[in-house]
């Protein structure tokens, strides 16, 4: 696996506090939570590969050795197009992870347990 999917992978991990790699290899025993960002986590894996695709696949086309006509701009413009897209589905999958990061972070201070009365120092008389 990659050292780092996409550029939010930092944040994910430190909202999750474990490691993407941890977090794939314990999916069956996630929290509902820790789930949501895995998931949306994915979906922006997936939507960052469909846009590097994409983005080659315009390259490819734009570096033809063939006469720029109006079948080549035509062409251009389709594939630009479709990376136009891919790109806002990108950018739609990294808002819906930042939101569930966020929701997860405001959510692990509710979690964690107060101090046991023990560890609260008597008061001084």
């Amino acid at each position: 696996m990659p050292a780092s999917l996409t550029r939010l992978d930092s944040r994910v991990e430190a909202a999750l506090g474990t490691s993407i790699a941890a977090l794939n290899a314990e999916d069956a025993r996630l929290t509902a939570q820790a789930a949501r960002v895995l998931d949306a986590h994915r979906a922006l894996t997936k939507a960052e590969t469909a846009v590097a695709f994409e983005r080659v696949r315009l390259l490819i086309c734009a570096d033809r050795q063939r006469r720029v006509d109006a079948q080549l701009l035509a062409d251009l413009s389709d594939q630009l197009e479709i990376l136009e897209d891919a790109a806002a589905a990108r950018d739609q999958a990294e808002a819906d992870l930042l939101a569930r990061i966020k929701e997860a972070q405001h959510r692990l201070p509710a979690t964690t347990a107060p101090a046991p009365a023990a560890a609260v120092p008597a008061r001084c008389r």
